[in-house]
This record gives C-alpha cells, structure tokens and sequence, in this order.
C-alpha cells in the first residue's frame, strides 16, 4: 500500500507544479501532474538523492506497511515554502466506482480535477468553469490513484495492486516521531520526476498503530514533505520544499455523489455521451414555472403533433393583442398559420397570424435576414425541447428530490422574448429506473424520459431562468382543450346533434372519450373542415341511442393567415394585379382563392386600392422594395394549402354525408370492433355553453302570467335552464323575434315563441306548472331617460299606465311610421312621433325628469353575421357613426332598397347595400374587421322584401297608388293570406304535441336550414 501513499504526496506536488506553470501555458499544463509512470532511480544532474539500499528498505524493524480504505476523503493543506504561499484542496477516492476527483483554491480560485475511469475520462475544470477533456489513459495523470488494464478496460488499483506496485519505490521506514501533536510513524522514499528534471525525497507519516483516529482507521496519512532540487530551463537548479497536512481524513466518501461530477453549467466539449439523449412522444401537456430575476409565471402548453395544434395558457404582461394581464389561452393552428388569442376573463378573443416569437415556432433564418419575412412552421418536440445531438450527459442530480439525468448544452440559439441568445442549457430528466404515474385516467400512466426542470444560463445578459415542469403527460391532450368557439359567435356559428343508433350498456360508455375522439375525426373528413373548427363536442348515452353534439364554427378571417410587413412591396414578380379593391381583407381573399397559381404573397396599396398577387412566398427568398403607401403580406405558413372551407358549405358537406351513411366511426373494444353510422342530422340545437349566462334583471323585461301557456307555438325549446337563463335567451335569440316563453319548473324545460300572447288573448290557456313570460314592447326601443322630444306631436294617448303600453301603441300604430315616444309618468301621457332621436332638432330635446324618450331599436330589424362582408351595389358609404346609427340609415334609405349594410368597427364606416345574402342573392366574404347585418324585416314587423315602396315613411294617404296597383296588391295580399294560413296550418300539425328529446340537451323541435344567413 506504499505506493496510495506516494500517490496522496505527489499528487499534491503536482497540483502545485501545475498552478505554478498554468500562467506560461494557455492550454492546462497535464505534464505538470505527476505520473508515477515517470518515477525512476537515476542518476541526473543536481542529484538530491539516491535510491535506498535493499538493506534499508528490508529493516525487520520496521512496523507493517498501512492500508488505505478502497475509498476516502480527506482535506489537504499545502505550504509552498520556496514560492511562499499556502493552498487547500479536498481529495475524493471511490475504488469500487471507478471515480475520484480532486478541488483545489489557491488566491480564492477553485480548480477542479475528475477522473472518470469507467468511461476512461479526466476532465479539467479551470476557475472561469472552462472545461478541458482528456483520455484517461494516455494523459500523464493516469496513475494519479494508479491504474490497470483488466481486459483492456481501465480500472482503478486494487489495495493488493497497489501493495505490489509500490515495492518498485523502495520505501524505507525511518522511525516514529511526533506531527502536530501526533504520534506518527516516519516513512521515505526518493524519486526522479524526468518532466521537469526534479530529483526530491518524499517523506509522509502516518499515525502510529496505537493512535486512535477520529475516522476509526487504523493508520491515516498525517503529513508529507517533499525536499529536493529541480533544473529550470536556463539550466540553473531551483530548491523546493512543500508540506502537504492531512486533516478531516475519513474511511469513506462521505459527500453527495455530485463530487465526482462536473459542476453544474459546465460545458465539456469532445465528453462522450453516455446516455442517449431523451425521446419525447409526439403529443404532450405539461405545467410549467417560469423562474426568473422578476419572479414566477406559470404555463400551461398542450402540444399535438398529429393534428399541428399547440395550446398555451398564460398571464400576459399586457402586450398587443390582450392589452391587459388576464389569464389568456393562445391556440396555433399551424395548418392554417392562425393563433386564437383569447382572454379567459372576458372570454374575448383576437384571430391574428402566428407570430415569429412564438416559442413553438420556428423561422428560417437566412432567408429572414435577406426577405424580411418569417416562414412559421411548428417546432417538433425535440425543437421545442432544444434537445439536438449538441447534448452531452453529464451525470445524476436531484431537482425537487428526484434523482435525473442530467444533460448540458452550450448554444447559440436559445429564444427569448423574439430574440436569440448564446445560452448554457441544462436539462433534468426523471432518472432511467424512475417512472412517473398521471392519475387523469388514460391510457398512458406516464413513461420514462420525463423533464423535471431546465436551468438556462445567458452569460452576456446575465441572467438565469429556470423552468419547473410538472403533470408532464405524454399523450394527445384531447381536441376539446383547443377550443375556439369564445372566437366565434352567432351566424359564424352552427350547432348541430348527431344520432347514432345501438347498445350504449355502461361497458360501452366508458369509452366515451374514444367515442368522442372518433366521431371528430368522422366529421372533420365529412366536412372537409379542421377538427379545430368542431368546438364545444359533448357525446350523450341513451340505453338505444348516442348523441354527438357540437357546434361548427366559420374559418378564420383570410388576412389573419398572412403577415404584414408595412412600407414593403415585392420587387418585380407580381404575377396578377386587381384594381378597386377596397380593402387588404379583400385582397387577401382573391390571394386565397386563386385557381390559377398558388398564391403565397400579396402586395396591396389602400391608397390606390391595387391589389398585386405573387406566386412566390417567404422561402423563395426574393428581395422587397421600400413603398411608405402599401404592405406585403405573406402567407404564415407558407404551403400549397387550399382554401379552408366556407361554413355553409362544411354544414352542407356533412348533411349530405350523413343522409347517404358515410358519417361512420368505429370503436376497438377489447374482444371486437364495432361500427356506429350517424343515421340522423339536425342543427336545431342550442348546446349549454351558448346560453346567455343568468340575469335575474332580464326577467324585469317580461309580463308574468302564472300557470298559463301558448299551446303549439313554440319555436324552441331549451332544457336544463333556471328561469332567468330562460329570459335571457329569449331577449338575445337570433334566429327569430322572441316575444314570449313559457317556464316548466318541474323539468326546468323553456319554450320560446315568437307569439306576442296579449295580441290574441284566446290563445292563452291554464296549464299547473307552468308560468307564460310575455316580453314588454319596449325592448324594440332604446330609453334616453329624463328626456323629451315629441312635446309638440299631435298624436297624443292619455290615460296610459306604463311605458309598455305605450310602446305596443307606436308598434301598432298605422296613420304613419312611428319612430319614437315620450311617455310622461305623471300625467299618463304617450306622445307618438315620426322622427328619431337621432333625427330631432336639437331644439325639441328638452330635459324632464317625469318623462323618457324611447326610439326605436333599427337593429332588431337585422340578423348578424360577424366577421364578414359582402360586395357593395347601390351602395353608400358613411363614416364616423356607430352600427345602431347605420341600421337606422338603412332603414331609413330612400334612393334604394337597403337590404343589408357593412359595418367597419376598424374605421367606423357603415355601408350600405342592395345586395343580400338571403336566398343566395350573393355570397359572404370573410373580414377580419367588418360585421355584415342582414335585414330580416320592416318597421312593423312584417318580413323585409325589396322595393316595398310604401316603407320608406310616406304617409298612405300620399302613396301615389293608382286604383290598379291598389287592385292587384289587395290580389297579392289574398295570395299571401292563403300561402300564411296554409303555412299556419302545417306548423300546427308538426308542433301539436309538446314532447321533447330525454337528452340532457337543449335542441329546437325541427329542423332548420335556413342558409341565407
């Protein structure tokens, strides 16, 4: 064991040799460790000493040589006497593990030696944290703990190996003495280091055998003095003499394994990788902490690869789009290159082109640089991760008490904020051994190559953040997690109920979410349409029966598919140009459906109105001319991608497919395969989270009759609604006026009619347990309290009792169009008027507080459809008013029938239109800005239909009819009377029974197709 302890001397002879050199050496100096390879007896110049006679190193007196644990640690005090300074170092020994390591601080500086035998490894650590790997065989300090070849694979010395090598020294015992109080015994040697040609004796003491030391060893090293001379360079010799003290010494690697490791941040280039570097599945969800100099954010991301979907929800600091920090969700659809950014408080949401500092994004670079343009396309897993073969394993930590993997990268590449950044990453993966188990109930309960935690280290800002994974889940997150139906609303919507027929016993129904799964896949092939764009999906059982029910929702405006690079055109490669196109939306709609090249850029100029299309996208790398007066915009993803389709025309797809039984999904149960066929379609549908959320003050907007009904006039019923839910769907149904509904409290059943029952009370029947809500008049106009306007008008009612009957008065009235009414609490009294409120002089607008103004509600007579536009005919354009203010116009217009208008909120511009979408006249463009509101009726109620000259304000008397024209529309008026009864009569048979579906749904009696918008 005589030479371990040559080894503990010399090993500290040479770290001092080492930093005295380091200065005159860039590279660190791994001659300047010593190698006992290199230990010789020879006689060479400036000779110190000489090697022991055979009868010194025999002496029968001396006491036996000590042995060394096969594994250590100890702390060592190193005197340089002839440079005059003092160094400190701890000494790590792991025989059966095959590692050892060596710290060392001299003037603060702290260096680093490990020596990794098993994968024949010396790593150099210098006090900046650069890192220098060498092979541990052929560098000088292989035998710094001695080594052997077992098979040709290196292997730390056995304590009989080391006995046997270090006879060859020729030690010789000197005798006891006393070393800082303790007894010792006296031990010497003399040795030639050839590198540096220095010839030394090396004495070193151990305790004495009936000394009791602390680490309960017999024998530990106490002390080691090297004397000698060595030649420098110019030929003169130079006397050294080091004390190495031995403290702390123990019989066992008491530290964390981590001693045997590099420290963590470090990078070491040329390690060999150990460990392959971890897989991620294709699809995931996780939570993840942000960690960073401002404090914690927290994120959840749920990533599918199959389908190119990412969600991630987060607090935004306020930037464009959300302009607040509520929660928000951001969902990217990279088959379209759209990103639905909806805020989670207000359930508002912005439809914008995925951006370039989007983590699951990623750009081509060159091409960037030379274009300006950004080509989006989803990260893999492996992007987002930043795992690449620029990954080494660097051993096993703890993070949050689990024991990983740990992996180090040094990259250039890191993004943050939009920007890239050269970075230290450092990855921590669940340990191989250690497994993780979800508890969410699907089928894969967790999986190995799970992330803990990555600590990312940007020198040059500096700064270090540090991500915390947790609920790390390696499957598809569900469809139902995208979600985009808050971006969505009204006539960019259809609900719709699937039937399917069969046994759903309670084995079958738990596969619901396969079921679910399925029948989404099913109808996004039938339509022809993304799975995004089925939202809110919920699948019902019946003993006999299943229901699929969801809501298809519109494509996403065109121009959010395309980024805009403002001031930029495309130089020279326009391949098509159009003139008089009004707007980018516009534009961007020709790009999209271009048939006779793929379109994948546009320039588009609002000040000329031209519009350029370009077949060549961000890829191509052409160059971009400055132009202050247009935009380029390019297509996000830039693919040959055909134009999503139309809402209309996905909801006309998928009747189509289920009338001919092509809507089929199949079910792998355990011991069979089954096939289910939707066998019915019906959109008469309000699914549960398109009811109006409860307001108990809606019901103030409503006469009550108690234990009444209108039998057969329902429109529609809803299921599972309180009462006040109830009213606030009747006030904002869309697809019809609904005057009034009846409450079954016992089923918590809604029926909505568009029967106003106090116009023909003999309609109103006693039922127990139901009560009739008969909407007030007034909701067909706007309240402008404390005012008056019509003080002067000469149609006068008195003896009127409340708001609503004065109302119901302008309604019905004939002898004009009523436009208004002040109704005077005080003295009961109703002033009808023909002028608006927007229309009176200022004059007439005189303030009372016993009386209100009420003008009527133009927008009741129109049905939204958001986000879309339609080309103007006859059109008139007016700007810097509100869409109540342009439904009024409308109805107002004189110089043409205005059967629909265009409202701009971007620019506050109303325009107005003869054309229709009702009856196909004409079809909906989507715009990203503008609302298209049909107009479904006149003042009076009746149904709007073109040209109806005497709606336009005059009075009968002055209508200019002949007797002819008065003949054939009291003809026409016979026709529609015959036409209304006969239509009366079929909507009595069909709803003369009230029964309804045992679903736990809300859906309408029949079936609706109403496709005019």
């Amino acid at each position: 064991m005589f030479w371990m302890i040559s080894a503990l001397a010399g090993l500290n002879l040479i770290v001092i040799l080492w930093i005295q050199t380091y200065g005159k050496r860039k590279t660190v100096c791994r001659l300047c460790l010593i190698s006992l390879l290199y230990v010789q007896y020879v006689t060479a110049q400036a000779q110190y000493c000489t090697k022991p006679t055979d009868a010194q190193i025999n002496n029968p007196n001396a006491p036996p040589f000590p042995n060394l644990p096969t594994s250590f640690q100890t702390r060592i005090e190193a005197a340089i006497i002839d440079k005059n300074y003092t160094m400190s170092g701890e000494e790590y020994f792991d025989n059966p593990n095959n590692q050892a390591s060596l710290s060392l601080m001299r003037s603060g500086a702290i260096y680093k030696l490990i020596f990794d035998y098993a994968n024949d490894q010396l790593f150099y650590v210098e006090p900046d944290q650069a890192c220098v790997v060498h092979n541990l065989t052929t560098d000088d300090n292989n035998l710094l703990f001695g080594l052997q070849f077992v098979k040709g694979f290196p292997h730390v010395f056995t304590t009989s190996g080391v006995l046997h090598f270090a006879k060859k020294f020729g030690e010789q015992y000197i005798g006891k003495t006393q070393i800082r109080g303790v007894y010792v015994d006296h031990w010497r040697t003399c040795m030639y280091w050839a590198a540096v040609k220095a010839n030394f004796t090396l004495d070193y003491y151990f305790t004495d055998q009936n000394w009791i030391t602390a680490a309960g060893w017999p024998q530990i090293p106490v002390r080691a003095e090297v004397t000698g001379v060595m030649i420098q360079s110019d030929g003169t010799t130079y006397n050294i003499h080091h004390y190495y003290d031995y403290t702390d010494f123990r019989a066992a690697v008491y530290a964390d394994h981590t001693v045997f490791e590099t420290p963590s941040g470090v990078v070491c280039p040329g390690r060999k990788q150990t460990r392959n570097i971890p897989q991620l599945g294709q699809a995931f969800m996780y939570r993840e902490e942000i960690i960073g100099t401002g404090g914690v954010q927290e994120v959840d991301v749920y990533y599918d690869d199959s389908y190119s979907l990412l969600r991630y929800d987060f607090r935004p600091s306020g930037q464009w789009p959300y302009g607040n920090n509520d929660a928000a969700a951001e969902i990217h659809d990279f088959n379209t290159g759209v990103a639905y950014a909806i805020d989670k408080a207000l359930q508002n949401c912005s439809i914008i082109p995925i951006q370039n500092g989007s983590f699951d994004s990623t750009i081509n670079v060159t091409n960037a640089i030379s274009t300006n343009a950004f080509v989006m396309r989803m990260k893999t897993p492996k992007q987002i991760f930043y795992l690449d073969s620029n990954f080494t394993f660097e051993g096993q930590r703890y993070a949050r008490g689990l024991l990983c993997d740990v992996f180090i990268s040094n990259r250039s590449d890191f993004s943050l904020g939009g920007f890239k950044y050269s970075a230290i990453l450092e990855y921590y993966f669940l340990a191989m051994g250690q497994s993780s188990s979800n508890n969410d109930g699907n089928t894969n309960p967790g999986g190995s190559d799970i992330p803990i935690q990555l600590i990312v280290t940007l020198p040059t800002v500096p700064q270090t953040i540090t991500y915390m994974f947790y609920d790390f889940d390696q499957e598809n997150p569900e469809l139902t997690v995208f979600d985009i139906s808050p971006c969505f609303s009204g006539a960019d919507t259809i609900s719709f109920k699937l039937t399917f027929f069969g046994t759903f016993d309670a084995p079958v129904r738990v596969y619901k979410q396969l079921f679910l799964f399925e029948t989404l896949n099913a109808i996004a092939a039938a339509t022809g349409a993304s799975p995004l764009r089925i939202t809110s999906p919920q699948f019902y059982f019946q003993d006999d029966r299943a229901f699929f029910v969801a809501t298809l929702v519109d494509a996403a405006p065109v121009l959010a598919k395309f980024k805009q690079i403002p001031g930029m055109v495309q130089q020279n490669h326009n391949d098509i140009s159009y003139t008089s196109i009004s707007s980018a939306q516009d534009c961007a709609s020709y790009c999209y459906s271009n048939t006779n090249f793929t379109c994948l850029s546009f320039d588009y100029c609002p000040t000329s109105q031209i519009c350029s299309l370009s077949k060549y996208g961000q890829d191509d790398g052409k160059t971009l001319a400055t132009n202050a007066q247009c935009s380029h915009y390019i297509k996000t993803i830039n693919m040959n991608s055909r134009p999503e389709v139309p809402l209309q025309t996905a909801w006309m797809n998928l009747k189509n497919n289920v009338t001919k039984g092509a809507v089929q999904i199949t079910i792998n149960f355990p011991n069979k395969n089954m096939q289910y066929t939707a066998s019915d379609i019906s959109n008469a549908i309000t699914t549960g989270q398109n009811r109006n959320p409860s307001a108990v003050s809606t019901l103030n907007q409503f006469q009550l009759l108690n234990n009444k009904v209108v039998p057969n006039y329902d429109d529609l019923i809803l299921t599972g609604l309180s009462v006040d839910d109830c009213a606030a769907s009747c006030v904002t149904e869309d697809s019809f006026v609904c005057s009034s509904f009846e409450y079954d409290y016992n089923s918590g059943t809604c029926y909505l009619s568009h029967i106003h029952p106090d116009e023909t009370p003999k309609l109103i029947k006693n039922q127990n347990g139901f009560d009739l809500y008969i909407r007030d008049y007034t909701a067909k106009f706007s309240k402008i309290a404390g005012t008056t306007v019509l003080s002067n008008s000469d149609t006068i009612y008195q003896n009127i009792f409340d708001e609503n009957q004065c109302a119901k008065l302008c309604v019905d009235y004939n002898g004009f169009s009523c436009k208004s009414f002040d109704f005077c609490t005080d003295i009961g009294t109703c002033f009808l008027g023909k002028t608006h409120y927007y229309d009176a002089p200022q004059t007439n607008i005189k303030s009372d507080l016993l009386c209100n103004h009420w003008s009527r509600n133009y927008m009741d007579d129109f049905k939204k459809k958001a986000r879309y536009q339609i080309p103007l005919v006859n059109n008139r354009i007016i700007s810097g008013i509100d869409a109540s203010q342009c439904a009024k116009l409308c109805v107002q217009e004189e110089t043409f029938s205005c059967a629909s208008f265009n409202y701009c909120g971007n620019l506050t511009e109303c325009r107005l239109t003869s054309n229709s979408i009702k009856g196909g006249q004409v079809i909906a463009q989507t715009n990203a800005y503008c609302d298209l509101y049909t107009r479904q009726s006149f003042p009076d109620g009746t149904a709007y239909t073109p040209n109806a000259s005497k709606y336009y304000g005059t009075k009968p008397t002055k209508s200019g009819y002949t007797g002819g024209s008065m003949a054939g529309l009291a003809i026409g008026m016979i026709i529609l009377g015959i036409i209304a009864a006969f239509a009366g009569l079929m909507i009595y048979l069909k709803v003369a029974h009230k029964t309804t579906d045992d679903v736990a749904i809300q859906f309408k009696r029949h079936f609706n197709d109403e496709t005019d918008g």
